[in-house]
C-alpha cells in the first residue's frame, strides 16, 4: 500500500481517535480549573442602590412649562428599576392656564421613566379653580398624556352637585371628565318642572 499525502492526512485524526483513552485523563487534569469553585461566588448578587429619602420634591415639565410638583414625606427605591415608593404624597398638577389641581394620598409609586404617578389609600383631588373635590382609593396620573385615571369607585363633589361612578378619566388639557359604570348624580337647587 502506497502512502500518499492524502492518506496520511486521514491517518492523523484516526490515530488521535484510537489513542484517545491514553491521553484523555492527562489532558483533562491539565485543563481542570485550579483552586476549586466557590459556590458563593456564583450566587453573588449584583449591587443594588437601596436608599430612602425624606422630604422629596419631584418636578415635571413639558416644553419648559411646569406640569407637576410631587412632594412626599419619604421616598424609597423598590425592586422595580426606576420606581420609587412614596409615603404621604401631596402633589400639584397644573393645566395649560396654570390652574392648580392638588392631589393628596397616603402612599404612591412614581416611575421616573414613564413619568407615571400611582396613588393609593384615601386619594383626594382638589380642583381649586372649579371648587371641586374628587375621592377615590386608587388613581393614576400620566404626565405624557396629561390624564388622570381612577379605575375604582369615584366620588366627585362640586358646588351643588355630587357624582358617584365606577371609574373616572379626566383629561387635564381639555378639562373633560368621563365617568364610567353606573353613575349616580345628585344636583341641589334644581326646581321641579
Amino acid at each position: 500500500m502506497k502512502l500518499t499525502r492524502r492518506n496520511l492526512i486521514w491517518l492523523i485524526p484516526l490515530g488521535l481517535i484510537l489513542t484517545f483513552p491514553l491521553w484523555r485523563l492527562p489532558l483533562a487534569s491539565f485543563l481542570e480549573p485550579r483552586g476549586g469553585f466557590d459556590l458563593d461566588f456564583a450566587k453573588r448578587e449584583e449591587r443594588v442602590h437601596n436608599f430612602t429619602m425624606e422630604q422629596v420634591v419631584i418636578l415635571q415639565n413639558q416644553n419648559g412649562i411646569k406640569t407637576a410638583e410631587i412632594r412626599a414625606a419619604e421616598a424609597q427605591t423598590s425592586d422595580v428599576p426606576h420606581e420609587f415608593i412614596l409615603a404621604d404624597v401631596d402633589a400639584d398638577l397644573f393645566d395649560e392656564q396654570g390652574n392648580r389641581i392638588n392631589v393628596i394620598a397616603r402612599t404612591g409609586v412614581y416611575n421616573d421613566v414613564s413619568r407615571q404617578l400611582t396613588l393609593r389609600d384615601d386619594v383626594r383631588i382638589d380642583q381649586v379653580a372649579e371648587n371641586q373635590q374628587l375621592y377615590s382609593e386608587e388613581l393614576f396620573y400620566f404626565d405624557h398624556d396629561r390624564t388622570i385615571k381612577s379605575p375604582g369607585r369615584t366620588r366627585l363633589v362640586g358646588e351643588q352637585v355630587e357624582i358617584i361612578g365606577a371609574s373616572l378619566d379626566y383629561d387635564i388639557r381639555t378639562r373633560h371628565y368621563l365617568i364610567g359604570g353606573r353613575v349616580y348624580c345628585t344636583i341641589a337647587g334644581l326646581e321641579s318642572p
